[in-house]
């Protein structure tokens, strides 16, 4: 029970103190709108027009129900102070604005009502003082007071905007204006109150220009001193001086605001000081002075968090607030793709590591006795010491794999004539041979769908890393290699990314001048600048340019480029069979990227359009693939995947596919069922085989990299199964074909020229009888235009 009560005595007292704080915050709101009013009341612009407590009323009675009896009582009180006629006139304007909004027939806009309420009110007053028209003087007031209604009603809907907007919505230039303006107004309703030797009016103005000079420096103190002082000047009729004095007020007190409030305060009696010895005619008296000293010492007594809640409302955090906002986004996406990655990791081996470690699906097939064999009478015969029946049916097997239809029934007309349950035996190996198909077609696709996981695994990995790295740090890149080179001690004062393009990229750096020759500043760039680019950007650079500048002081300007060491060099021998003008063979070479190339040649089975078709389609596919940055082996098995079950007729194709790096000088190499690629590095040779079974060819497809080190001076040669005739022995052929490319290599023959000399050599030996294409290119140094020597020389006369 004791709890209970402490309990309650707790929930009790937290619930007094927020039941004060918010009886405190409406008191001081109320207290705020009531001398508003009262001073907005007592503003006399012209020494005759008083327009400027009705369009507050009317802003205040549509947006703050609760404060409209503040502004009511606190605008009669400050009529009153000025006479008793001016509260029965704004009484009387009340009265009609009232009834003119609510008038039913029409809903004028507030600024025209408040206009017509002053105007009408003003003329029933003056006509009943004048008991006629009004003099023109009168009438000439009544139209300034209108007028300046009209406008203030329009500031004044600027500030007080809806309650639940005031803090949320923005403070721009209008809005802060329109405070100004409305700040103005109000120190010309209190210019008159003067207690002893204390004067409102100036105390407020300082005040405002000493906490504008330290929230907004010199821009927003000399605006707030000179358009306040401006106004209130044009109120009273009196263009003095006393602007000047404002002005320059505003002006020293924001030159002294990085001292902080002292040198503020010290700033902005200065120009007083001044111009008290300067004119005689300035009102500078002991009231001006004990105002500004009074002003001084508020000021210092002012809190805080004040000053910083005004400094973020005239400098606004954008890029803290953005920062937030980017943390938020980058941890919650971040959140969501490493749940989506587990996702793609668990399906991954969900649909291949878990189900297809126990599979074996080989492309050798061991032949063995079917139901029909072990069932017939004649299995001894059959399958017994001279086993009868396994090479025929191997031929079978052979035979429906291929394309010939002759070979297919040589193979049905050899089982027939030896098996005497040839119908039966034949429905089952078509049964078996189907299984297969489906069985390994059933494996490459797992295995497809592994791959391509993995790739979009490896596509998340690299979007989070960059949101975390780059993103969310909002790092330049400029930014970040200042960053590095600061850690490795080389002071560098500009960096220009002029061009960001993989294998094109351009960065010009400003270091400071040591005394250094050039020969110095190459090894800084050598040792340290160049690893720096190359972990950044993660491709190798080169020193481009190194020039010594002398404006606008002398320093060094080094430009780097990416380093595309090596170009490429190549020719394409293509024939058709029989001179035909359709060919099986489709070849493509092109850049992926300036530092990266592309080579593909692809054979279709067989000399017709049906076999041009699909080579062309393959090598159409794989480039798109490539464009979207799929993986080559990943594209390569999803092709072969969607080649074999879309297809019209049963064809295949082969595919040799090589991406060259010019920048670190490598091959790699991915084959499907093509012929071996050749490279020629002087008097040896290397090759790159490979095992795969062309696309689109069931049941199983695999496929594996081959990665090579390229030198100057390699010839690398890549060929179509049409090069070589199934007459004569393939060995024999390819050391002839090697020879004939490498006599020609010594002889420093072009390359335009060598294909097309050995395949007109090679074919008077070995006549080609199918359709052939053999690619044929080299990758050498780039030589700049201006060099005097080549490194290619053979040597130097």
């Amino acid at each position: 029970m004791a709890n209970i009560e402490m309990i309650n005595e707790k929930s009790s007292g937290l619930s007094f103190f927020k039941s004060f704080s918010l009886k405190k915050s409406s008191f001081l709101i109320h207290i705020f709108f009531l001398l508003l009013a009262l001073f907005l009341s007592r503003a006399v612009m012209f020494e005759a027009a008083v327009p400027f407590l009705l369009p507050l009323w009317a802003i205040v009675k549509q947006r703050y129900e609760n404060e409209k009896w503040a502004v009511l009582v606190g605008g009669l009180i400050g009529a009153l102070s000025l006479s008793l006629g001016q509260a029965f006139i704004l009484g009387l304007q009340l009265v009609l604005y009232d009834l003119i909004t609510r008038f039913r027939f029409w809903k004028l806009p507030m600024g025209i009502s408040v206009s017509l309420a002053i105007f009408f009110g003003q003329f029933i007053w003056q006509g009943i003082h004048y008991l006629d028209i009004p003099p023109l003087i009168v009438q000439l007031y009544i139209y300034y007071e209108v007028i300046l209604a009209f406008l203030m009603t329009i500031f004044v809907n600027l500030f007080l905007v809806q309650p639940h907007r005031f803090w949320a919505a923005g403070w721009s230039y209008e809005r802060v204006g329109a405070g100004l303006v409305i700040l103005a107004m109000v120190l010309t309703g209190v210019q008159s109150v003067v207690v002893s030797s204390f004067g409102l009016y100036p105390f407020l103005l300082h005040l405002a220009i000493c906490i504008a000079a330290i929230t907004g420096g010199v821009p927003i103190a000399a605006m707030v001193a000179t358009i306040v002082g401006a106004l209130v000047g044009i109120a009273k009729l009196s263009f003095t001086g006393m602007i000047s004095v404002y002005a320059m007020t505003g002006v020293v007190a924001g030159l002294f605001s990085k001292v902080g409030r002292f040198g503020v305060v010290i700033g902005s009696v200065v120009p007083s000081v001044f111009f008290f010895f300067y004119d005689a005619t300035l009102p500078l008296d002991t009231v001006y002075f004990v105002s500004i000293a009074i002003a001084g010492i508020v000021f210092f007594a002012l809190p805080k968090s004040m000053f910083t809640f005004l400094y973020d409302v005239i400098h606004p955090k954008r890029d803290e607030v953005l920062l937030q906002r980017q943390q938020w986004l980058t941890e919650h996406t971040t959140e969501k793709l490493e749940s989506f990655q587990n996702f793609v990791v668990f399906m991954k081996e969900l649909v291949f590591d878990r189900f297809t470690s126990t599979e074996t699906v080989n492309e050798t097939r061991k032949v063995e006795p079917c139901a029909t064999c072990l069932s017939c009478f004649r299995y001894d015969s059959c399958w017994g010491a001279k086993n009868i029946m396994e090479p025929i049916i191997e031929d079978w097997f052979v035979a429906r794999a291929g394309i010939k239809e002759s070979e297919q029934i040589r193979a049905e007309k050899r089982i027939k004539a030896q098996c005497v349950k040839s119908t039966r035996l034949l429905e089952e190996l078509d049964h078996q041979l189907y299984t297969d198909k489906m069985n390994g077609q059933f494996y490459h696709g797992k295995k497809m769908i592994a791959l391509q996981l993995r790739d979009l695994s490896n596509h998340l990995n690299k979007l989070m890393e960059d949101m975390r790295d780059e993103t969310l740090s909002f790092k330049t890149i400029e930014e970040e290699l200042e960053q590095q080179f600061k850690r490795a001690q080389v002071q560098c004062f500009q960096i220009d990314v002029l061009n960001n393009t993989v294998g094109e990229r351009v960065v010009i750096c400003s270091f400071a001048q040591k005394n250094r020759s050039h020969e110095d500043q190459y090894m800084l760039c050598e040792r340290i600048v160049l690893p720096i680019l190359y972990d950044v950007f993660s491709e190798p650079f080169q020193v481009e340019k190194i020039s010594d500048q002398k404006n606008p002081f002398a320093h060094v300007q080094i430009r780097f480029r990416s380093a595309v060491r090596y170009e490429i060099e190549y020719d394409i021998y293509s024939r058709a069979k029989n001179s035909a003008w359709v060919s099986g063979d489709t070849h493509a070479i092109f850049h992926i990227h300036p530092g990266l190339v592309a080579v593909m040649l692809s054979d279709g089975m067989g000399q017709s359009r049906e076999a041009q078709r699909e080579s062309r389609r393959l090598v159409r596919l794989m480039r798109e693939c490539l464009s979207y940055n799929m993986n080559p082996e990943t594209a390569m098995h999803t092709l072969h995947y969607v080649m074999s079950l879309n297809r019209e007729v049963d064809m295949y194709a082969t595919i040799d596919f090589a991406l060259v790096d010019l920048q670190k000088g490598s091959l790699w190499s991915w084959k499907a069922g093509s012929m071996s690629t050749y490279i020629l590095r002087g008097e040896r040779l290397l090759k790159v085989d490979g095992a795969a079974a062309p696309v689109g060819f069931m049941p199983v497809f695999s496929i594996e990299t081959e990665k090579v080190n390229l030198l100057a001076d390699d010839f690398v040669v890549m060929v179509s199964d049409g090069v070589f005739s199934s007459e004569f022995d393939w060995e024999e052929q390819e050391k002839y074909l090697v020879k004939l490319l490498k006599a020609r290599i010594q002889n420093d023959m072009p390359i335009e020229v060598i294909l097309y000399d050995v395949m007109e050599q090679f074919g008077e030996v070995y006549p080609v009888d199918d359709d052939c294409t053999v690619i044929m290119f080299s990758v050498n140094h780039v030589v700049p235009k201006w060099a005097v020597f080549s490194p290619l020389s053979k040597g130097i006369s």
